[in-house]
């Protein structure tokens, strides 16, 4: 697997790879809900376990392999019980990418020794919208085995019809979409999203992580420029509309990147306070203790924490 697949337009707060792994952390249920339902009707989303994603070709020296996200979640009725579910997000196109998504069901099929369905998510224009995808494995110009996924390539769905989809994640991917050809159009989805994430906050649908990751996606992949945005927000404060408010949610990761890039121990320790009081309001005495004696590493790692944790007890514990 490459090891960067690149970042989104416009300069991301979060790489491309860590925010899609994240965000299918996040809204695993509701991805497979608006873009596999037949698969999503027979698991029970109430229970996904999300397993290693270190997969080798060879034990003990075989190459390491380093997959997008495995999910195990139990089925509704019938046997097998429980099944894995691989979602791979790819970037870029790559000749031998159906080849590897055969390869990495092979690997987790044998080292868990569960069914497998195998997802991928595209982002350059390959194929329909939502299709299965085939590749077959040959000897002697012969198909020996033929193996099928299925394959969701963003460019070629209507960011205007998903942007009204009932999932708000739906509502964000819109802009990873196909776009309308004229400028005033995309500035529409990019608000109409941004609106769907505004809602759920406000509604308790979502929580602030979940829609900050959501948020990225649309300021990656639907970037507006710098008059665009002041103009668009001038208008909305205008109207009463609260929605860009949701923007300033992007903040804890600017601080986070700003804090890895610097990559020194008493830069990280500053930003990592600062991140923790916008995020908590507060640095415990035993945090703040932690902090003071932890290397460039350990700063890392709990830069990582902190952007995941839900509460200070996330990081206490």
């Amino acid at each position: 697997m490459p090891a960067d697949k690149g970042g989104g337009h416009g300069g991301p707060y979060i790489g491309h790879d860590q925010l899609f792994k994240q965000l299918l952390h996040a809204f695993f249920a509701d991805f497979l809900l608006q873009f596999d339902p037949e698969t999503a009707e027979a698991l029970d989303l109430s229970t996904i376990n999300f397993r290693d994603t270190e997969a080798f070709t060879d034990v003990p020296q075989g190459e390491r392999r380093l997959l997008d996200v495995v999910a195990e979640v139990p089925t509704k009725r019938g046997t097998p019980r429980l099944i894995l579910v691989h979602a791979e997000v790819q970037r870029e196109s790559e000749p031998e990418f159906a080849q590897r998504m055969w390869l990495y069901y092979h690997l987790l099929r044998l080292r868990y020794n569960l069914p497998v369905i195998p997802i991928a998510l595209i982002f350059y224009p390959a194929g329909e919208g939502i299709a299965l995808a085939v590749y077959e494995d040959t000897a002697l110009e012969r198909a020996v085995e033929t193996f099928r996924f299925l394959q969701i390539c963003l460019p070629r769905l209507e960011a205007t019809e998903y942007v009204q989809a009932q999932s708000v994640l739906g509502a964000a991917l819109a802009c990873a979409m196909h776009l309308p050809a004229d400028r005033p159009g995309r500035v529409d989805v990019h608000l109409a999203a941004l609106r769907r994430v505004h809602q759920a906050l406000l509604a308790g649908d979502i929580d602030e992580a979940r829609a900050s990751l959501l948020v990225n996606l649309v300021t990656t992949y639907l970037p507006l420029s710098h008059s665009e945005e002041e103009a668009l927000r001038v208008q909305l404060q205008k109207e009463g509309d609260p929605t860009m408010e949701v923007m300033e949610l992007t903040r804890f990761d600017q601080i986070y990147l700003e804090g890895m890039e610097k990559g020194r121990e008493e830069g990280q320790r500053a930003l990592l306070h600062q991140a923790l009081l916008r995020r908590f309001g507060a640095v415990p005495e035993s945090l703040a203790a932690r902090i003071a004696v932890a290397n460039q590493d350990d700063l890392a790692a709990l830069l990582d924490q902190a952007y995941a944790a839900k509460s200070l007890g996330d990081l206490l514990s």
